[in-house]
């Protein structure tokens, strides 16, 4: 709205960081924001991630992790992480909540 408004990237971000403080985005940001707009842009959801996708949890991640853990029942979550190159959260959330395994321990070997 402010860009249609006709306001500049500096004034853009003066506001926000006069209601977010610490929190505002970047002057880099909000020039790119600015530039996006005035070429046709409408919302902030049409604009592509990049980055892989936010999880990596399906069926097939979840039978490889089966796998792993049949063949080597003391496997630690995070040699499967280092391996597989997934988060220990994702291998936390895929044992204990797709394989229904209890718990991990300390150690971080899956508990059956």
């Amino acid at each position: 709205m402010r860009c249609k408004l006709g306001e500049s990237a500096e004034l853009i971000h003066e506001t926000l960081q006069t209601v977010c403080g610490g929190c505002a985005c970047s002057y880099q940001t909000v020039c790119r924001w600015v530039k996006e707009f005035s070429e046709g842009k409408e919302s902030l959801s049409d604009w592509p991630c990049p980055g892989r996708p936010t999880s990596y949890v399906n069926e097939q991640t979840i039978a490889f992790i089966k796998k792993d853990i049949d063949e080597d029942p003391h496997i630690s979550v995070q040699e499967l992480s280092h391996t597989n190159g997934l988060s220990y959260g994702t291998f936390h959330t895929i044992i204990t909540e797709h394989l229904r395994m209890k718990k991990v321990c300390a150690r971080g070997y899956p508990i059956c």
